[in-house]
C-alpha cells in the first residue's frame, strides 16, 4: 500500500499560502472572455514547447509551432502534435469532472505516446521489459521497479489518489506526491515525465487550483533543469529498491511547492496586468471596485435585485463576519445600502440609487459586460 512519508515545513507552508493568494487573485479580477482565451492559447502552448524542450526534443520553436494542430510525419513533431491533443483531452476530462483511474492514466499516455509504426492503441500497457533513466554513472542515472511490480505498484499510486484521507492533503502537496511518485514507478518505456506532469496538472485544476488555464507548471523546470533532476533524486540511491521505495518526499515537495508558487504568482501578475489594461477603460464606478465588490455588482446586474449575508457568504465563499464587515464598510463607500431603511437591523441590501442606474445601463450591453462573471 502507498503511504507517503512527508512533513510540512513552514517554508513549505508559506508556498502553500503563495499559491492560495494567486489562485484566488486570478479567479477574483476581471477579464473579458476574448482576452481570458488568449491568454489560454499561449499558456498551452508555452505547456507544449517547454514540455517537449525538458524532454529532449530538437525542433525548432518555429517547427514545433507548426505541428501544434496538425499531425506531422516526423517523431519529433508528432510529439508536438500529441501532447496538444492530450492538452484538450485533460480540458474535457475537467469539463465531464472524470476521475484519475488506471484506465484514465493509460489513455491519457496513449495518446502521448509517439507511434513510429502501426496503428495507435486507445490504452496503453504498462512496460513488460526494465527501463533505465539516462546512463550509469550519471547523476540522472536511475533504475525503476522491475516490470513485474509496476501494475501493483500503478494500483495502489491510484487507490492513494482517491482515498477519503487524500482528498484531506492540499492539493498541490497531493500534485506533487503524485508527480514524484508516478516519475519514480516509471511504468513506460517513454513518455513518463510529460504523462507525470499532466497529471500533477489535471490533479490542481480539478481541485480548484487550475488559474483558468494561464499557468505553465514547465515554465520552473525549463528554467531549473539540473535542480529539477537533482530533487527528484534527492541524493537516494539509483536502485528503486534501496531506499527510494520507502523514503521522505519532503525535499521534492520544497521544491515542488517552490516552482508552483513561483508560476502561479507569474500567473497572477499576467492576469492583474492585463486586467487593469482592460478596466481603464471602465466606468469610473466600477473601475474602483475591488475584486470581491465586482462579483457582487455582476449578480445585482444580471441576476438579482437584492441580496442577504447568506447569498454574501456563497458569491464570496467568505466567513459571516467578513461578510458583516464588508456590508459595514461598502455602505459607508456608498456601493450598497440596507434594503430596509427603518430595519434595527440589516437583513438584506440593494444598490445604492447610483448603481442600480449603472447595473440598467449594463443590462441594456450585456455581451460587452459579460466578462464581470468570469
Amino acid at each position: 500500500m502507498f503511504t507517503p512519508k512527508y512533513k510540512i515545513t513552514d517554508t513549505m507552508a508559506t508556498q502553500l499560502m503563495k499559491i492560495q493568494e494567486a489562485s484566488i487573485l486570478v479567479q477574483q479580477l476581471p477579464l473579458p472572455v476574448s482576452i481570458l482565451e488568449q491568454l489560454q492559447k499561449a499558456s498551452r502552448e508555452e505547456t507544449v514547447l517547454l514540455s517537449t524542450k525538458i524532454e529532449g526534443n530538437t525542433l525548432s520553436e518555429y517547427q514545433k509551432r507548426d505541428a501544434f494542430y496538425l499531425p506531422k510525419f516526423s517523431d519529433e513533431a508528432q510529439e508536438v502534435f500529441n501532447l496538444m491533443k492530450a492538452l484538450e483531452f485533460l480540458a474535457e476530462a475537467e469539463t465531464r469532472s472524470l476521475p484519475i483511474t488506471e484506465e484514465f492514466i493509460k489513455k491519457l499516455h496513449a495518446i502521448i505516446r509517439v507511434i513510429s509504426h502501426g496503428r495507435r492503441p486507445r490504452s496503453s500497457d504498462y512496460r513488460t521489459v526494465q527501463n533505465q533513466v539516462g546512463h550509469r554513472n550519471e547523476s540522472q542515472w536511475y533504475l525503476p521497479p522491475e516490470p513485474q511490480d509496476v501494475p501493483t505498484l500503478m494500483e495502489d499510486l491510484v487507490a492513494w489518489i482517491n482515498a477519503p484521507e487524500s482528498a484531506q492533503v492540499p492539493a498541490p502537496i497531493r500534485a506533487g506526491i503524485v508527480m514524484w511518485q508516478f516519475l519514480t514507478i516509471h511504468p513506460y518505456m517513454d513518455g513518463n515525465g510529460r504523462t507525470a506532469r499532466m497529471l500533477a496538472t489535471y490533479i490542481l485544476r480539478r481541485a480548484g487550483f487550475g488559474l483558468k488555464g494561464l499557468f505553465v507548471l514547465e515554465s520552473f523546470y525549463d528554467r531549473n533543469p539540473k535542480e529539477y533532476y537533482r530533487n527528484l533524486q534527492m541524493e537516494l540511491h539509483s536502485n528503486y529498491y534501496f531506499g527510494r521505495n520507502d523514503c521522505d518526499l519532503s525535499p521534492w515537495l520544497t521544491f515542488f511547492l517552490s516552482g508552483l508558487a513561483e508560476v502561479f504568482t507569474e500567473a497572477a501578475h499576467l492576469v492583474q496586468a492585463e486586467s487593469e489594461n482592460y478596466t481603464a477603460v471602465e466606468p469610473e464606478l466600477i473601475r474602483i471596485l475591488d475584486p470581491t465588490q465586482r462579483i457582487v455588482f455582476a449578480q445585482f446586474s444580471f441576476r438579482y435585485t437584492s441580496a442577504s449575508t447568506s447569498d454574501l457568504r456563497t458569491w464570496l465563499k467568505l466567513s459571516d463576519r467578513t461578510i458583516r464587515g464588508k456590508i459595514k464598510k461598502w455602505i459607508e463607500d456608498g456601493f450598497i445600502m440596507p434594503r430596509d431603511q427603518d430595519g434595527q437591523r440589516i437583513r438584506s441590501v440593494i444598490l445604492t440609487p447610483e448603481y442600480q442606474a449603472l447595473a440598467a445601463a449594463i443590462r441594456q450591453e450585456p455581451d460587452r459586460y459579460r466578462y464581470l462573471f468570469k
